[in-house]
């Protein structure tokens, strides 16, 4: 096996940090820079959720792809690798959902019926089940509606672990590939569009097909990453990867600076996702950025989206004067403010627990 197709099994790109801090912009953009009259400034912001949910499906496959064991507890060891990633997210959404609610509590002077079934969604929304459809409300009425994509992943992914796992001969040689054309397909012919993720379908809302679909084609992504790292590349044929690579994630911005058309969007995140089979290939010039200033950014990935949606609020409640920029700015202070804090306790108070339990022996 080629050293660069052994890479992307352990290699923390550093241009994928990268991405994941610019597409976590583009979301805190969209759904801050809001205008009663225009709308948002990046209408088709939503598109940077498909590049979450690609990269979770190609983590998850690179997972299982490392994994030489035998398992026989297939459905077992998928609700585990789920808990697992869940376990990692947890500390930033339940922060951010519950500073969300305090807020709400502190600024509701008069308690109606309404008030009180709004704050008793908090324990669905801290078990990340708003997409099982058990409330039946809006699902941007949320404290922290954006965690719908959590909820999603939540639900589906052991879905597609199990499927990988137990027939994986027509998961990778099929379903990957076809699966999600499908459902996309599907959506645009009963819905119109294939990136709602509120409607509601026969099998629940929009967002569960939206994150199967994308997260399988993830799996699909890395599998295609690591036929592209076996094979050799000249100066120019990198060089050549290198621009299709960062082109077509200038193009997700172009395409949520536009008004979003069903067709287009499909195209994009075609793109999108041929992107990212690159950037995990380490067959272009981006596999060289490395470096702390890039870890941290993809580190505040997390914290920020899990604060922004009510962070985003805050600020069009009370300086909702000033222009879109210094909005979008104040925004993104507020949840770094935030979540630099909540990285610090969530990264260091398992290592003080355990130093005090060592010297309570």
């Amino acid at each position: 096996m080629d050293s660069r197709k052994k890479d992307i099994q352990k290699a923390k790109n550093g241009y994928i940090e990268l991405c994941r801090f610019l597409f976590c912009a583009m979301i805190l953009i969209h759904h801050t820079a809001i205008d009663p009259e225009i709308g948002t400034i990046l209408p088709g912001g939503f598109i940077a959720v498909e590049f979450f949910f690609f990269l979770s499906g190609a983590m998850a496959m690179r997972h299982l792809a490392g994994e030489k064991r035998e398992i026989p507890q297939k459905m077992h060891y998928a609700m585990s690798y789920t808990l697992h990633k869940i376990k990692r997210i947890f500390p930033y959404a339940a922060c951010g959902t519950l500073i969300a609610y305090v807020w709400r509590i502190v600024t509701v002077r008069d308690y109606t019926a309404q008030t009180w079934q709004e704050l008793a969604v908090l324990p669905f929304e801290l078990s990340f089940l708003p997409m099982a459809g058990l409330v039946p409300t809006r699902l941007d009425r949320y404290m922290n509606a954006p965690l719908w994509y959590v909820s999603a992943m939540f639900i589906t992914l052991p879905l597609i672990v199990y499927l990988c796992l137990r027939a994986e001969d027509a998961f990778r040689h099929y379903i990957v590939w076809f699966v999600p054309f499908l459902i996309h397909g599907w959506m645009i012919l009963h819905m119109g569009a294939s990136w709602g993720w509120g409607e509601v379908t026969p099998v629940g809302f929009s967002g569960l097909l939206v994150a199967f679909s994308n997260m399988t084609m993830g799996f699909g992504v890395y599998l295609a990453a690591e036929r592209l790292a076996g094979k050799k590349f000249g100066v120019m044929a990198r060089v050549l990867l290198t621009v299709c690579e960062v082109g077509a994630v200038a193009l997700c911005f172009v395409f949520a600076a536009s008004s979003p058309e069903t067709y287009s969007f499909e195209a994009v995140i075609l793109f999108l996702a041929a992107s990212l089979t690159i950037t995990l290939s380490g067959a272009s010039y981006t596999v060289k950025i490395h470096g702390r200033v890039w870890d941290w950014l993809g580190k505040l990935t997390l914290p920020i989206y899990c604060v922004h949606w009510w962070v985003g609020q805050i600020v069009q409640v009370y300086l909702g004067e000033y222009a879109y920029p210094l909005r979008i700015l104040f925004t993104l202070i507020g949840a770094l403010i935030l979540s630099l804090p909540m990285l610090f306790i969530v990264e260091n108070l398992p290592k003080i627990y355990q130093r005090a339990k060592m010297s309570k022996r």
